[in-house]
């Protein structure tokens, strides 16, 4: 039977990359325009609406879940620019 070596102490620079841990992704602390629970207006219909969820999409876009007040439907995805 054959005893490996931990990765750790094995030379990284001979194994695939299939078997190296990732690396975390240190990302800078980025500030969101609105935050959770925050009431907003949906800019298109002048709604009020509560945010519920928040991401960061490609180029630095922000997209925002958010639920209508006093409606029955599903949350929205709207970006940034469509809510104030």
């Amino acid at each position: 039977m054959t005893t490996h070596a931990a990765i750790k102490t094995a030379n990284r620079t001979a194994l695939p990359r299939a078997l190296l841990g990732r690396r975390p992704i240190r990302k800078s602390e980025y500030q969101f325009a609105f935050e959770m629970g925050e009431l907003v207006t949906l800019l298109c219909t002048s709604e009020q609406a509560v945010i519920v969820a928040r991401l960061q999409i490609l180029d630095c876009i922000d997209e925002y879940v958010i639920e209508i007040v006093d409606a029955d439907c599903d949350p929205l995805q709207v970006l940034e620019f469509q809510i104030a």
